[in-house]
């Protein structure tokens, strides 16, 4: 060969392995790439394609994000949900995220390298937004309805995440289940006949009594009127309504979630004050499960929490074994094999140790 022929083979196959890369470069997904997306104020926000640090300040989005397989993207949380012993059995890393409070400083998200802020309201999310973050409203309220958003997050978090391996298949399964179950409940109380029950809600992720409740458009009030109920919530229109407006609506049936649902059960049952409420007298209380967060805030264990209801509601009608349900949930996905005792727990509101968290 000589030299001009090994000249031109060599500037061949130099200019051919230039292309190659920059055709393999121009097929991978750029650090920079964004896309645009609409958050639940139907507001299209411009945010970075997989992001990598994202801030769960709302309360509903934590759980779900983990269980899809992002909880190595996430760089921390609203703080609450780290006083549920069971966030660190389920996500042992969530001792690595940083607890946020309800309206964290934009100067402390830019200081974290925060790509991506959920946000539990407007107002909060359009602060961030006008410190350059990107930021979108997911909430447990919907307008004018929740039912519209049960699955909001979930394809949500598929658009965002499209090239991290599994998310879509988590996503996917996730839904399925819990539509299954919505579609069971909805199909077996149509074609029964009972008269509708009110329900009252005790939100007790907070200690602030029994005078603490979920209003219309809640993820709540879709799962009991779902249930055939009339939630009490919406005709209140109040988070924190008087004793006086919860005795005159007279609740049927009264439901408590939250790590202080135990401690607001013993109040509701020998204050005197609540003995003469229907739902007392009858001893129509029930207990909501906690898993990653209260079950009854939208999350990974909703089809759990609608299950679990629809058997204390219609217990001649519904025969879920939540106990299975619960289990495979956990195992699916957080990897963790649960007893059927610690399953109990969960399903009673109680801690891993089988005691009251507050």
């Amino acid at each position: 060969m000589n030299k001009l022929v090994a000249l031109v083979s060599v500037i061949l196959v130099i200019t051919a392995s230039t292309v190659g890369i920059i055709i393999y470069m121009n097929g991978q997904n750029s650090d920079n790439d964004t896309i645009t997306v609409t958050d639940m104020l139907g507001e299209s926000v411009e945010v970075k394609k997989n992001p990598e640090h994202v801030a769960c300040v709302s309360r509903t989005t934590y759980d779900l994000l983990v269980a899809f397989g992002l909880g190595d993207r996430i760089d921390g949380a609203y703080a609450p949900l780290f006083d549920n012993d069971w966030t660190s059995i389920l996500y042992p890393d969530s001792s690595k995220h940083y607890a946020y409070g309800y309206e964290p400083s934009h100067e402390l998200l830019l200081q974290r390298n925060v790509d991506l802020v959920f946000c539990p309201e407007k107002y909060i999310t359009d602060g961030m937004k006008e410190h350059g973050l990107a930021a979108l409203n997911v909430s447990l309220y919907g307008n004018p309805k929740f039912e519209s958003y049960v699955f909001f997050l979930a394809d949500l978090a598929k658009t965002l995440w499209p090239d991290v391996e599994g998310v879509a298949e988590k996503v996917d399964a996730w839904k399925a289940e819990f539509q299954t179950i919505i579609d069971e409940v909805k199909d077996t109380l149509e074609s029964k006949s009972y008269s509708e029950k009110s329900v009252y809600y005790v939100r007790g992720d907070k200690n602030r009594g029994i005078n603490y409740t979920d209003t219309g458009k809640s993820f709540n009030e879709y799962i009991f009127e779902l249930l055939g109920t009339k939630f009490l919530g919406n005709t209140m229109g109040k988070s924190q309504p008087s004793t006086e407006a919860i005795l005159e609506a007279d609740p049927q049936i009264i439901v408590m979630g939250g790590i202080y649902q135990h401690t607001l059960k013993n109040t509701l049952t020998t204050d005197a004050t609540w003995e003469n409420v229907s739902a007392v007298k009858s001893n129509s209380i029930y207990n909501i499960g906690i898993g990653f967060s209260p079950m009854e805030q939208m999350g990974a264990f909703s089809p759990v929490f609608l299950a679990d209801m629809a058997n204390k509601l219609y217990p001649d009608d519904f025969h879920y074994d939540t106990t299975a349900m619960l289990k495979n949930l956990c195992q699916n996905y957080f990897g963790l094999i649960l007893t059927d005792q610690q399953a109990g727990y969960m399903l009673n509101g109680l801690g891993p140790d089988g005691n009251p968290m507050a």
